[in-house]
């Protein structure tokens, strides 16, 4: 108990110098007192104030005493009279307090309903007194999320501008309604609301940052290229990130050209810039699309050296769609790879399709069934299948086959995720 009736030092201390000060004041106030009564009986004196044709005549010390009830008086009288001026100023201030009071007390009120899920609730308390109001910034945002909790997406879209309309607030309610456009699944919407807020406040890390995701989620690879400068420019995110985001824009794009009949791949392909072309997922990218085109040479001289750099699975699979006539040369190119990769399952596969290219069916079979005994992931076994279906070997394929269903399968039912405790809000 005596922990929760402490008082604060602080306070005590205060407490203690205000009544010394007082106790200071009495003892003073008795010994001039006293002096003055002494002074009197010893000396008492008198006052005279004559003015024709009369004359008042007193003891001194009725005359003091009349002069300091004369002082107290008339300061008594001042007091109230500017207490009496300053009336409708201290009633306005008052007034003003109260209604502040009631407007925290609503603002509170609205974002406990909104948390708790009753938007109507949450509505009605934020835009009660908002008119009155004389900062209703927070209550127009947090109105505009209550009503699209509602579903009402008129009335949100009135609240935002009504706060974008407020000095100071057009960015925060910009971003706010990109936001809840998003969540609205307005997608076009949102980048619309971006796109003007970074007219508007150009170099905002926050506008730039969510144009970024709402680029890669529309999948305007196009624009996330252009993004990527402002994006280090600005310092939005780490320029690891920012690498990563723009050499996967760039993969896209090669992948949709290599797709794309009417595209010219190689344009596109030395459009990116000369650092992530030593990349080995847009190296494979690009050797396949050559590859399609025919040009198996050209694609085995960008594929080689990436090789001998940097190994990577991309690699070895893109190394094994090359055809043609030099099939011969290009098995025997790859083969030393597997003194630095003996258990690559994708490096079996791709020797494996090129000995099948290069005619020679034993060596095929051979790379196919040590691929098969690294277990690799179920979609292997499909290609596997086909080596084996056009080595004319029927049921090895189908045996292929049914063990891929059957590793997607088990993958499948392992792989199903849970279901989210908490979902986003609106």
């Amino acid at each position: 108990m005596a922990g929760y009736l402490s008082v604060p030092p602080s306070f005590a201390q205060t407490v203690a110098r205000g009544l010394m000060k007082i106790l200071s004041a009495i003892v003073a106030l008795l010994v001039v007192t006293v002096l003055v009564t002494l002074a009197a009986m010893h000396n008492p004196g008198y006052v005279l104030i004559e003015r024709s044709p009369w004359s008042v005549e007193m003891p001194l010390t009725l005359f003091a005493l009349l002069l300091i009830v004369a002082v107290i008086l008339l300061y008594a009288l001042l007091h109230v009279t500017m207490r009496l001026l300053r009336l409708p100023k201290d009633v306005g201030r008052w007034r003003l307090d109260r209604r502040l009071r009631h407007q925290q007390k609503a603002l509170h009120s609205g974002l406990i309903k909104f948390l708790e899920g009753d938007y109507a609730g949450a509505e009605k308390d934020l835009v009660g007194d908002i008119k009155t109001d004389e900062v209703p910034g927070i209550h127009y945002l947090a109105a505009a999320c209550a009503a699209q909790g509602q579903g009402r997406q008129e009335r949100r879209d009135e609240y935002l501008t009504q706060a974008q309309r407020i000095p100071g607030l057009a960015l925060a309610a910009g971003l706010l309604q990109a936001y809840l456009h998003e969540a609205g699944r307005e997608y076009e919407r949102s980048l619309a609301t971006l796109n003007a807020l970074r007219i508007s406040h150009p170099g905002n890390r926050m506008v730039l940052r969510l144009l970024a995701q709402r680029a890669r989620g529309l999948r305007d690879w196009t624009a996330i290229t252009q993004l990527t400068p402002e994006l280090r420019r600005y310092k939005v995110m780490e320029p690891a990130v920012i690498d990563d985001l723009e050499r996967d824009a760039h993969r896209h794009l090669l992948l949709l050209a290599s797709h794309h009949a009417q595209t010219d791949t190689e344009t596109v392909w030395h459009a990116i810039p000369r650092a992530y072309r030593q990349h080995p997922a847009l190296i494979a990218i690009y050797a396949r699309s050559l590859i399609r085109q025919g040009a198996n040479d050209e694609a085995e001289r960008l594929l080689a050296p990436a090789l001998r750099h940097e190994p990577t699975d991309e690699l070895f699979a893109a190394y094994g769609e090359l055809q043609g006539e030099n099939a011969l040369r290009f098995l025997s190119q790859a083969e030393p790879w597997l003194k630095v990769s003996p258990q690559s399952s994708v490096l079996l596969l791709a020797l494996a399709k090129l000995a099948l290219a290069a005619n020679l069916p034993g060596k095929a079979r051979e790379y196919a069934e040590r691929c098969a005994r690294q277990n690799p992931p179920y979609d292997f076994y499909a290609e596997l299948a086909l080596v084996m279906e056009r080595l004319g070997d029927e049921p090895r394929a189908r045996e292929y086959c049914r063990r891929g269903l059957d590793l997607q399968k088990a993958k499948n039912d392992n792989g199903r995720p849970a279901e989210p405790l908490f979902l986003p809000l609106p």
